[in-house]
């Protein structure tokens, strides 16, 4: 058996808000009966802050579910703007390298990415401790930044090229998270056989449905058309509010927004503004209420902007959704999520950022609710058989194991 290091920023449990994806593989990791150590953030994305319990403590390090976890220092309150946002990723990376370096050495080393400078460590320290490297590419970068206006430096957009270039030409291999990251990463230089694609998935649940969980404004016969997740601009949820506009005589239909992210307050303004009785908005949840959530919705909302690189996305909340047996309204642009659920049938596509498309797929939806209820179940049929997550983290763990010594 192999002892795995394993470096992410944002390693989040089944007891916080976020997508699990990391915890599902290090915890496959140590099923198999490796000796991982995780190192990560004591800041969780989702509130961009630290909980109390890790105050005046620079690296706290204890034991989660079994596993040696680091949880090192990052800033706190950072923004969608490029200063607070690198001021982030590199107090993270800063803290988390000696942290690094003191651990027994590992066999090999896993980074994942973004963001960026968890690559760079990663690569970094695999070179210092000599031994094998896997780097873990989530979205690419420069071209996740040009794509959603976060920078415009061509300075430092060229620095961030040729980390990752750094990236690539360390890494012994390369797992994406899409078929279109995979094909960016194969054009960037690395050869094909070194390339692993390994998806995000359905994840297994964590407990029985609670629907004490659940709190929202409406009658139990209101048709729910419910978006979950990061309230970010690429998430494109002011085409979500105008599509509400359009519904707001409709008293059948209400649109929830949970979740957090950099635009929420400003979306809040808007929807208050505006008057649009029709949309709530909730708090990040944990992982495990997700399902309990989600049997709730009526239909689930799939919204991104309409930039050729979103169209590679296949999110988290795509897979929650399937496995939650609701119909998806995806308002995304041509690629691999509108494929997928198209091949799936368990859903409606739209254009991206057309808000009329959207409000009159929620109102087909609403009128025929049967209808509905078949899409949804064709997502679990779809996802169970094309996306079990335990499929997908043993084959994260052959990854990793086809480099031990």
């Amino acid at each position: 058996m192999g002892r795995i290091l394993y470096i992410s920023q944002y390693v989040v449990t089944p007891d916080h808000p976020g997508g699990v994806r990391h915890w599902r593989h290090v915890r496959a990791l140590a099923d198999a009966g490796h000796d991982v150590t995780v190192i990560t953030s004591k800041v969780l994305h989702t509130t961009r802050e630290a909980p109390t319990e890790f105050a005046g403590r620079r690296t706290v390090r204890r034991t989660e579910d079994g596993i040696d976890v680091l949880r090192a220092y990052s800033s706190t309150g950072y923004g969608n703007d490029v200063r607070s946002r690198a001021a982030n990723h590199l107090s993270f990376s800063t803290s988390a390298f000696p942290a690094a370096m003191r651990t027994a050495r590992p066999d090999v080393v896993v980074a994942s990415s973004p963001p960026l400078t968890v690559g760079v460590l990663g690569a970094v320290v695999a070179r210092l401790r000599r031994t094998r490297f896997v780097l873990e590419v989530r979205d690419l970068w420069p071209e996740s930044a040009l794509a959603t206006g976060l920078m415009t430096n061509a300075k430092a957009i060229a620095v961030m090229d040729r980390m990752a270039g750094y990236c690539y030409s360390r890494a012994d291999r390369v797992i994406a998270l899409t078929e279109g990251i995979r094909d960016g990463v194969v054009d960037a230089g690395v050869p094909a056989n070194a390339v692993t694609l390994i998806t995000n998935g359905i994840d297994p649940p964590d407990g029985p449905v609670d629907p004490t969980v659940v709190r929202l404004p409406v009658g139990p016969d209101t048709f729910v058309a419910m978006f979950m997740g990061q309230h970010g601009t690429y998430s494109s949820l002011f085409t979500v509010l105008d599509a509400a506009a359009r519904l707001v005589s409709d008293p059948r239909i209400h649109v929830a927004l949970v979740g957090d992210g950099d635009r929420k307050a400003e979306l809040i303004a808007r929807a208050k503004e505006r008057g649009l009785t029709n949309v709530s908005f909730a708090g990040p949840i944990p992982k495990r209420d997700v399902p309990s959530w989600l049997a709730r919705a009526d239909a689930c909302l799939l919204t991104y902007q309409d930039a050729p690189l979103f169209g590679g996305a296949m999110p988290n909340k795509l897979f929650d959704y399937m496995g939650a047996g609701r119909p998806i309204v995806a308002a995304v642009p041509d690629g691999e999520a509108a494929r997928a659920v198209r091949a799936a049938g368990c859903g409606i596509v739209t254009a991206a950022e057309d808000s009329g498309a959207l409000a009159g797929a929620l109102q087909a939806l609403a009128d025929d609710r049967q209808h509905a209820r078949a899409m949804g179940a064709k997502g679990i049929e779809y996802v169970q058989t094309h996306y079990n997550r335990r499929e997908l983290s043993a084959r994260f763990v052959q990854v990793v194991e086809s480099l031990l010594p």
